[in-house]
């Protein structure tokens, strides 16, 4: 035994030497677990093999790799002055990294940042303060996008109490441009009410869209905004009156003129993704493609999913075929704590993309294919949304489950699915499609507002911000 592990002593040396303490541990891990009295002194040699490494990632600016290695040398349960000085001088970093992004008025890469820096064990005395700002920022940044500017700024007004001279340096570049888009909102809601009591619907149309340029998530605006194009398509001397840059597709404009036209493609139709939005549950990200992306929400690189987290351009992709739905990544993929490249998702799998981004797969519905994401990480996406929809043959609302969307206030299901047409509803009874009056079933054209007594919702295509 004792010249074995003195063979083994040469592997060990020459493993650490090369930057390879996985290997050193994998070779003596029968030892450890033997307990023999030579392994156990290695082991605060195999810990500082694992510093080592972590320095020269440092050197690098790789932090990520830095803190996989401390870590993994944090499970040998050695203790070694380095491996503290080392996991001190990560957790500083960490601190540093977070104040430079609110000093750059970027909050969200600060929650993703603490929020990994928190599952590490992390502890800095800076964290909490941090952490509170930038959650507050974005608090009232999506207030403002919902068009609640008061709120926002007096939000705002309570989180400077806490801010240093420092850290407002980065905020009150946002402060400004905040009140600044309040004053917009300001004149040019007041002028879309005034036209809207007038019935000058083109006007509406067109202060809607500037309301909606800096809020652009203000629901009874975009509920405006779809009156006045029911108003307008159902008007011939109108909608000829419109200026160009409000000209109707070409649906609108045969239902308008009532001629008839050739059907465009079923794949002309449908969209690639659209936003529904209940009234009174909440929004929600419609994917179609039987193939969907995630990724970082960058304008250079579009993705169907598009994330605020630490993840890539393009971090995984989700397939939908013949296995179920396949979800398979090179860049960092966990499922259900494992790491994997391909898995096949069953229902209630926790998926986590990157470090920390994590969404639970649902299948709600037993007969049917279309499956439901819920971001169960704190991150969210550009659009303030409540989950993501892939939806395969159809869509299922209403007030009993098994349904995709809980409606409790709906008297039936509501069905959307595809059809020969594109997108088509079908429930019981009578509701209206941008206030035409349906029984039982409709074509749904894009953008959409779809009512009755017990339930309201709107569809429409997604803008530039996903």
């Amino acid at each position: 035994m004792s010249f074995a592990f003195w063979f083994l002593g040469r592997q060990l040396r020459e493993a650490l030497k090369v930057g390879q303490p996985e290997e050193a541990r994998r070779l003596l891990q029968p030892y450890l677990q033997a307990r023999h009295r030579q392994a156990l002194e290695w082991l605060p040699k195999l810990v500082r093999g694992y510093v080592m490494r972590a320095r020269r990632a440092l050197a690098t600016d790789d932090a990520e790799a830095a803190w996989k290695d401390v870590l993994a040398a944090e499970t040998l349960q050695a203790a070694v002055p380095e491996l503290t000085a080392m996991r001190s001088t990560l957790t500083k970093l960490g601190a540093a990294e977070c104040r430079a992004a609110l000093l750059a008025g970027k909050p969200l890469p600060v929650i993703d940042k603490l929020g990994r820096l928190q599952a590490r064990g992390a502890n800095h005395p800076e964290f909490p303060l941090y952490e509170s700002v930038a959650r507050d920022w974005v608090q009232a940044s999506e207030m403002a996008h919902r068009g609640d500017f008061a709120a926002a700024l007096g939000h705002l007004d309570r989180m400077k109490q806490s801010l240093s001279d420092e850290l407002r340096q980065g905020f009150d570049p946002f402060e400004r441009q905040l009140r600044e888009r309040y004053d917009t909102f300001r004149t040019a809601s007041a002028d879309l009410y005034r036209a809207a009591e007038q019935s000058r619907w083109a006007d509406v149309l067109q202060q809607a869209d500037a309301v909606m340029a800096v809020a652009p998530e203000h629901r009874e605006v975009r509920s405006l905004k779809e009156r006045a194009w029911a108003v307008l398509q159902a008007n011939s001397k109108l909608y000829a009156a419109l200026p160009d840059q409000f000209a109707l597709t070409k649906a609108y404009e045969s239902d308008v003129n009532r001629e008839p036209v050739e059907e465009p493609p079923l794949a002309a139709v449908l969209p690639k993704r659209f936003l529904l939005w209940i009234d009174g549950v909440g929004g929600y990200l419609v994917c179609l493609g039987n193939r969907v992306g995630f990724g970082h929400a960058t304008v250079a690189a579009p993705v169907d999913v598009p994330l605020f987290a630490d993840v890539s351009r393009l971090q995984a992709e989700m397939q939908r075929d013949a296995e179920g739905y396949v979800m398979e990544s090179g860049r960092g993929l966990m499922v259900n704590g494992t790491e994997t490249k391909r898995c096949v998702l069953a229902n209630g799998d926790r998926v986590t993309l990157g470090s920390t981004c994590q969404f639970v797969f649902t299948q709600p519905v037993p007969i049917s294919p279309t499956a439901r994401l819920e971001l169960v990480s704190g991150h969210r996406l550009p659009v303030a949304v409540d989950g993501v929809l892939l939806m395969a043959e159809n869509l299922i609302l209403g007030p009993i489950p098994p349904v995709h969307v809980l409606i409790p206030d709906a008297t039936a299901n509501i069905v959307i699915y595809r059809s020969k047409d594109g997108l088509s509803l079908r429930t019981v009874g009578a509701f209206t499609v941008d206030r035409r009056k349906h029984e039982d079933r409709a074509t749904l054209q894009l953008p959409a507002h779809v009512a009755s007594d017990s339930f309201s919702f709107a569809l429409e295509p997604v803008g530039q911000k996903l």
